[in-house]
């Protein structure tokens, strides 16, 4: 009995053993524990500060420690002189004493230099986008050349169809690629490509019927959610068809409307002003469509004889732009050589919207106009933009036959060549820009664009 009460008590203070053990070394080895886990983060921040410290400093003659943010802004001028447009963007972001260092090169760079809108290229019957510095030490060189790859969107290669450049605004290219479809219609894929960001944003494919040729505008940044794509064909006899696309939407909304009698159909420029898109025809008629009420009318039908006179000469072109809320036309030869033996005349007018009449433009405040036959749109400089010091205000500068002329404008909104001060052109008028003169014979998918806050030195080639 006694043997069993011993058993018992050797079990019951076993256990006992245990807890108290427990309760007397656990604290001490916890403690023991966490105090090597604090001297191993210390170490671990320790360590990590001094590598951020090497990483923030460059050392000069061996002894010399500089910080990276601090390095000579004429180094930096050499760093961001020789590099390409995507690493200067990088460049940028570095850190706040870069940014302030760019602008400060740019600007001091402004006052010496002149600056000029870039060209570009949609190379025909390719994906290859390229753009010209024309002050680059070899302008004959695209300062960027991209390849966009069209079966990454799911659009046929440019070998089974056709690409075409519809328009260029806000510095976004606005491409169409067609691909024939049975029973004569046509399918038509959209991209718009930014060539300095080489952002790519693709719309939903549009199917109609192939006999109609579409021209193209957007409102705004095509990135921004307000913005409205519109498409529209002015060249059937009988019939006006205006397509539609908002972001977001799933499809395009199209609309057929029945022609005026005395509207005289040609392929005509369209702009976007206040949610109405307008259609100018090549005779000055003016058609509006309600983006919003979907509503469509013939706002000026007027043949005046100036316009008429310039519609049916072959020479004569025209390009329709906005301008401080304003819709304009310019109307020039393309052969200025030959001007004085041509009907009509080298005009700009605006249209007057509550008067429903074009008048003249008698002048273009700090704005200069940029044109060419071989360009499809026009380009709007600031002249008060430090980038474009140089650049004259109020004129008008038409690249023909490999040269520039300079024009000013009268009081009745014609074109009257302006004798330039300027070192870059010659004293009549009449010279060459020679910042030009290598990529100025561009293709038919020509294009301006902006010059961007920093020029590149250096190509830039790649594949999107």
């Amino acid at each position: 009995m006694n043997g069993i009460k011993v058993i018992g008590l050797l079990s019951l203070s076993v256990p006992l053993l245990v807890i108290v053990a427990r309760c007397y070394y656990q604290p001490k080895y916890k403690h023991k524990k966490r105090f090597q886990k604090q001297e191993e983060q210390v170490e671990l921040e320790e360590k990590e500060r001094v590598e951020e410290e090497e990483g923030k400093e460059v050392i000069i003659n061996g002894d010399i420690k500089v910080s990276w943010s601090e390095l000579d802004p004429n180094l930096l001028g050499e760093i961001l002189s020789k590099l390409c447009l995507t690493d200067q963007a990088r460049f940028l972001v570095v850190c706040k004493n870069w940014l302030a260092a760019a602008h400060s090169i740019i600007n001091s760079s402004a006052t010496n230099k002149l600056s000029l809108p870039w060209h570009g290229v949609l190379v025909s019957g390719s994906s290859q986008v390229q753009i010209y510095d024309p002050l680059s030490s070899s302008p004959n060189h695209p300062a960027s050349l991209q390849t966009i790859s069209w079966s990454k969107f799911g659009i046929p290669s440019p070998t089974v169809s056709t690409v075409s450049l519809y328009v260029v605004e806000n510095n976004w290219l606005h491409i169409c690629i067609q691909k024939s479809k049975l029973f004569f219609w046509t399918r038509r894929y959209f991209v718009l490509f930014s060539p300095f960001t080489k952002k790519i944003i693709t719309l939903p494919k549009f199917d109609y019927t192939r006999r109609f040729r579409f021209s193209s505008t957007f409102s705004t940044q095509p990135d921004s959610p307000d913005c409205v794509f519109c498409l529209m064909h002015t060249e059937n006899a009988k019939k006006i068809a205006v397509a539609t696309y908002r972001n977001g939407d799933k499809e395009w909304t199209a609309r057929e409307f029945d022609t005026d009698p005395d509207f005289i159909p040609c392929r005509c420029h369209p702009a976007i002003l206040d949610g109405i898109l307008y259609i100018v025809s090549r005779s000055g008629q003016v058609a509006s469509y309600n983006i919003l009420h979907g509503e469509f009318n013939f706002d000026y039908l007027f043949l005046d004889d100036l316009f008429l006179q310039n519609a049916f000469c072959a020479n004569r072109k025209m390009k329709v732009f906005v301008l401080n809320g304003e819709l304009v036309i310019l109307y020039f030869n393309w052969n200025a050589k030959n001007d004085a033996t041509l009907p009509g005349q080298q005009f700009v007018r605006r249209y007057d919207r509550s008067a429903k009449v074009w008048v003249p433009v008698r002048t273009l405040a700090d704005y200069a106009l940029f044109f060419s036959e071989k360009i499809i749109d026009v380009s709007l400089i600031d002249t008060k933009d430090r980038r474009y010091n140089g650049v004259l205000s109020n004129k008008i500068y038409h690249f023909s036959n490999g040269g520039c002329l300079v024009y000013s404008l009268e009081e009745d909104g014609n074109l009257v060549l302006f004798k330039s001060i300027n070192s870059n052109m010659s004293e009549d008028g009449g010279g060459e820009l020679p910042e030009y003169k290598y990529n100025y014979g561009l293709p038919e998918l020509g294009y301006w664009l902006e010059a961007p806050c920093v020029r590149s030195s250096s190509h830039n080639q790649g594949k999107l």
